[in-house]
């Protein structure tokens, strides 16, 4: 027995899955972000983007389906086990973010990224209202 009201069940798949969509977050961010890309650096800009999109990829697929899984397990019903897991994916995805945001060094990562994409925005917004040329 554990502290938890269940044990969660982790299975390989969930991991593939997350490090599936891990991997396809980043690339879709390196990929279409030329910018803030070049303004951080490639390895330093990829490294960023998977410490923001972790949490709520690892709330969705890790978290929620391993105790879905042990909700099912403990003979719960589907709409039962889905919607208490889905408790659960909320807290993790926020204790995620929390950590991301607040905790160095993934803080440091953070704030660098968010001050790209506003150098790039008020470079785009500037150029947009006239103000440079």
């Amino acid at each position: 027995m554990s502290a938890f009201a269940v044990d969660p069940v982790f299975t390989t798949t969930q991991a593939i899955w997350f490090a599936a969509l891990l991997t396809f977050a980043v690339g879709v961010q390196i990929v279409f972000s030329p910018k803030r890309r070049a303004i951080m650096g490639g390895l330093k800009f990829a490294l960023a983007s998977a410490l923001v999109a972790a949490p709520g990829l690892a709330g969705v697929t890790l978290v929620r389906g391993a105790y879905r899984l042990g909700y099912l397990e403990e003979g719960r019903g589907f709409w039962e086990a889905n919607l208490r897991s889905a408790v659960w994916m909320s807290g993790a995805i926020f204790a995620g973010q929390m950590a991301v945001r607040y905790l160095p060094p993934m803080a440091w990562m953070s704030r660098d990224l968010r001050d790209a994409g506003r150098a790039v925005w008020s470079e785009r917004l500037g150029r947009w209202m006239g103000k440079q040329q």
